[in-house]
């Protein structure tokens, strides 16, 4: 039972090792890959699932923490924003894509600009619960 103490530490270093392959390797990797229509569709079908897994594990850290560290508060609010901040990103999704195919150019910059910038925060807190972490 001791060991799932640690559990919420291994989950936000899931997340942050998701982030971190899904933003260094695969995305920049399909628009060099694939025709412009393709990754298209490859995209939106990847990130969506991309904000739920990540929304899902922060929830579950969340939970972890609750249960088993009940004194971890900076974790725990870490998780839980990072959990909020990643149904933002789903949430926007149908306006991004919607933006994109009726050519909103500065409308589609400023949605994805704020869902990378969200997706940086949750990297940042979920690499700042290992600092804030009462051993």
């Amino acid at each position: 039972m001791q060991i799932l103490k640690f559990f919420p530490l291994v989950l936000s270093g899931f997340i942050s090792g998701i982030i971190i392959y899904q933003s260094i390797f695969i995305a920049p990797s399909i628009n060099k890959l694939l025709s412009n229509q393709d990754a298209s569709l490859y995209l939106r079908y990847i990130w969506p699932k991309f904000f739920i897994v990540i929304g899902i594990l922060s929830l579950l850290c969340f939970i972890c923490i609750s249960i088993f560290n009940s004194n971890q508060n900076t974790a725990k609010i870490f998780s839980i924003i990072s959990a909020f901040l990643m149904l933002i990103c789903y949430v926007a999704i149908p306006y991004m894509n919607q933006a994109k195919d009726s050519l909103n150019e500065s409308l589609f910059i400023i949605l994805h600009s704020g869902s990378i910038i969200l997706t940086i925060l949750t990297l940042l807190m979920n690499l700042s619960i290992f600092i804030f972490w009462k051993y």
